[in-house]
């Protein structure tokens, strides 16, 4: 039996991308097993680029253009983006800013340093100021 070669060409695209999509999965587990934990064993805040970069890759996927486009529509370079799916640490403006092309909530990534005590709401007063400002004085002449 013949076959034709543009299948056969089509079948090895589809096992490759298929094999590709389930080392992509099997990280996600690993990435998934260790939630919960510190990402690293420093004391100092950090945010979760990896969590990041997992909710970031369909989207960038689905989009079809490169990361370079890409990066320059939101914000930041090629290579930031690169960091991001590689988990691995990059400015926290930067996080923000894919954030928000992402439509993702950065507080959400944010992962606070070790010990640290959970954050503090202060209560809001709707006290108004009283004080002497500098910029509404008037202008003598």
């Amino acid at each position: 039996m013949n076959t034709d070669p543009s299948i056969l060409r089509a079948m090895a695209r589809l096992r490759k991308a298929l094999e590709k999509r389930m080392r992509i999965d099997d990280r996600a587990e690993e990435l998934a097993v260790r939630e919960g934990r510190p990402i690293r064993a420093g004391t100092l805040a950090v945010y979760d680029t990896a969590a990041l970069g997992r909710k970031l890759r369909p989207m960038l996927e689905y989009d079809g253009r490169g990361w370079r486009a890409l990066a320059d529509e939101i914000g930041v370079t090629s290579p930031d983006l690169s960091r991001v799916m590689a988990g691995q640490d990059i400015a926290a403006g930067k996080v923000f800013a894919i954030c928000d092309w992402a439509g993702l909530d950065a507080r959400s990534f944010y992962r606070p340093p070790l010990g640290a005590p959970p954050p503090s709401k202060r209560p809001r007063r709707g006290r108004m100021f009283h004080g002497k400002s500098t910029e509404t004085g008037g202008l003598r002449t």
